[in-house]
């Protein structure tokens, strides 16, 4: 298969920029219609192409951001099936900066903000589709409640420049202790929420 995919990949590039095409210009003798469908939604999946209408596509310029991901989107937690398709894990990362991460007031999810308080740690994500990192942006408020900032991380891999979610004006809680590594703790965020809603109603 990735034989095939590599010949593909290689006529799709012979091909204008932003023009639909029928699926019919990248077919090769060895591939059937319905492989070659297969490869070419495997090939929007990599960002190398966007498939514009019913058996149509076009060609697109490459997109690849780095992001650096804390909290809820990690592997294993909430909302990690928001980048289950156009991405690739690099896996395990750890900020160069120091930073102050700090939890919501029901413990559902961390925070980071611009005060040197240690290095925190998360995962490093290749987004390699522009919808997605926009999608991303909704998801997070950003611009209004999160700045989409760039940072430097260190994984595995080395030392890379990576965008990170960040609230830049938020001040320090001075009734918590930063976090260096957010966990999945079902437990700890019942309590805390038990907590919230007898401090709110003063039980």
């Amino acid at each position: 298969m990735k034989h095939y995919i590599d010949k593909i990949e290689q006529k799709i590039h012979t091909l204008p920029l932003d023009t639909p095409m029928p699926f019919s210009k990248a077919k090769i003798k060895e591939v059937s219609t319905d492989t070659l469908r297969k490869i070419l939604h495997r090939l929007h999946d990599r960002g190398e192409i966007t498939i514009a209408n019913r058996g149509y596509f076009k060609r697109i310029e490459p997109f690849r951001e780095l992001v650096f991901i804390y909290g809820s989107l990690k592997k294993g937690f909430d909302n990690h099936h928001l980048l289950s398709k156009y991405t690739k894990r690099i896996g395990k990362a750890i900020t160069i900066g120091k930073f102050g991460m700090f939890e919501d007031s029901f413990g559902n999810y961390p925070y980071l903000i611009p005060v040197p308080k240690m290095r925190v740690h998360g995962e490093l994500y290749i987004i390699e589709r522009k919808e997605l990192l926009d999608k991303l942006d909704q998801f997070e408020g950003a611009p209004e409640y999160y700045e989409r900032k760039k940072i430097l991380v260190k994984s595995h891999r080395g030392t890379h420049r990576a965008s990170v979610y960040i609230q830049p004006h938020t001040t320090v809680p001075q009734d918590q202790k930063p976090l260096r590594q957010w966990k999945a703790d079902t437990d700890y965020k019942v309590t805390q929420l038990d907590k919230y809603l007898e401090d709110a109603i003063g039980a």
